[in-house]
């Protein structure tokens, strides 16, 4: 006798668990396998970031990757209801909250200078120096989202363009409370060189 409800829930089917942020330049060689990302190869650097590529680190709050689009109807006098409906924009992003407090993570969520390290010497020891100013373009960069079934197989998000959204954060540094970490969006946009309308915004990269 067959089952009346219909459902495939499997390790390859059923989605639980945190995710990891990688990205790199703009000017990387888009990819189009997971180990272009990371190392695949068993070892001591199973799981690193690939050449290129950097990691978010730790985040906290989960990673969301976000979609959602505008329409137009149509409809005439003739007939009282919409005839039609059809897509007139998209968006996507990419959002979540940085918990590594390491000015390589503020320069991404604040599109900050790029840290440089200094070295007066005594009696400051060495320095990490970052500029806060007032940039009049955001950095654009290669993102992917990569998540980890439980059967050990990949899958990745991957965004062609991504760049910081507005969004207000804070560092609070308080006697008591919690752990601070700071919220960042990215934008996701459509890359216009891409002659095909699927492909703009990026590729999801499901290994099985």
């Amino acid at each position: 006798m067959g089952t009346f409800l219909r459902a495939s829930i499997t390790d390859d089917t059923f989605l639980k668990g945190a995710a990891r942020i990688v990205y790199a330049a703009e000017a990387q060689a888009f990819p189009t396998k997971i180990s272009d990302m990371v190392v695949l190869s068993a070892g001591g650097t199973q799981y690193d970031t690939a050449a290129g590529w950097s990691d978010l680190g730790a985040t906290r709050g989960g990673i969301s990757i976000t979609r959602n689009n505008t329409e137009e109807t149509y409809e005439v006098d003739q007939i009282p209801g919409e005839i039609e409906s059809s897509p007139t924009g998209w968006e996507m992003s990419v959002q979540t909250q940085i918990a590594e407090m390491v000015p390589a993570m503020l320069d991404l969520a604040w599109e900050l200078g790029t840290p440089t390290a200094s070295s007066p010497g005594v009696p400051d020891g060495n320095l990490t120096l970052t500029g806060m100013g007032t940039p009049t373009k955001y950095t654009r960069r290669r993102m992917a989202v990569l998540h980890q079934r439980n059967n050990l197989k990949i899958r990745a998000y991957v965004f062609r363009k991504a760049q910081r959204s507005a969004q207000e954060s804070a560092v609070a540094h308080n006697k008591a409370g919690e752990q601070q970490s700071v919220p960042v969006r990215f934008r996701c946009l459509a890359d216009t060189s891409v002659a095909s309308e699927d492909d703009r915004f990026g590729t999801i990269i499901d290994q099985s």
